[in-house]
């Protein structure tokens, strides 16, 4: 599904990756793991056309994309939700669903009101049974709790119907419940879909329950693949991530 070759990143004098490779296996989940500033959320700025590498290529299905905009990148069947939610704060759950799906399709026509674009209000309707959200999809983002925000965001990543779904740090600022309760979410939906699945996350359980295959970065540089058994016995991966234990809190 998705390949990444060599990709090389820097930002001034400093190389945020260096010939950074792996292979993402179409219907797999796979983990990219590793200390703050090990440059994960860079590899995934590449990915989506955030930012150019410097060397390198990033292809999906076998197309070269590390030169596309991110909206082109979107169109292809990526779909990104990145730790901070992207809504907008002061609209409701449904109208951000329904300015996603117009944003794919070019934009909103100023002199029709949202509720007037019949199509796009039954799909959010759809995305939002989809997150369990229906019940709140009249209130505005600002108001829901940060368990409903991070699933009203992945509800938007979801709207471009993409292939692969890149999620960054889906648990951050949970509770140890809600995280449980949130990798349920994402196995149960993701598995249904039959999505692939590309993301990085700090809770170590979380990741081991989640993950089909791992690959651990540590300054820039893939230090260790595998399956999450071989991962959890690496002593390379003990040492820079793992820390001879799980996450706590």
């Amino acid at each position: 599904m998705l390949e990444v070759r060599e990709v090389t990143k820097t930002f001034g004098g400093f190389l945020a990756l260096n010939r950074v490779s792996l292979r993402v296996k179409e219907g797999s989940f796979h983990a990219l793991v590793g200390p703050n500033g090990a440059g994960k959320t860079t590899l995934f700025n590449v990915i989506v056309g955030r930012y150019r590498p410097d060397g390198g290529e990033v292809r999906l299905r076998g197309q070269k994309i590390h030169h596309l905009p991110t909206p082109k990148i979107v169109r292809l069947g990526v779909g990104v939700s990145f730790q901070r939610a992207q809504a907008f704060l002061s609209m409701t759950a449904r109208e951000n669903l329904m300015l996603a799906l117009l944003g794919l399709k070019g934009g909103v026509h100023r002199a029709r009101p949202l509720a007037a674009f019949e199509a796009e209000a039954a799909r959010a309707e759809e995305l939002l049974g989809w997150v369990g959200l229906e019940s709140v999809a009249d209130r505005p983002a600002a108001e829901l709790p940060l368990g409903d925000l991070k699933r009203l965001d992945i509800a938007m990543s979801l709207a471009g119907d993409p292939e692969l779904l890149l999620l960054d740090e889906p648990l951050a600022g949970l509770s140890r419940a809600e995280r449980r309760q949130m990798v349920a979410f994402i196995e149960g939906l993701l598995r249904r879909l039959g999505l692939t699945l590309l993301f990085t996350e700090h809770d170590t359980d979380a990741v081991l329950r989640l993950a089909d295959r791992i690959t651990v970065l540590h300054q820039g540089e893939v230090l260790a693949e595998g399956e999450p058994e071989e991962i959890k016995r690496d002593p390379r991966v003990i040492e820079a991530f793992l820390g001879g234990g799980h996450a706590q809190g």
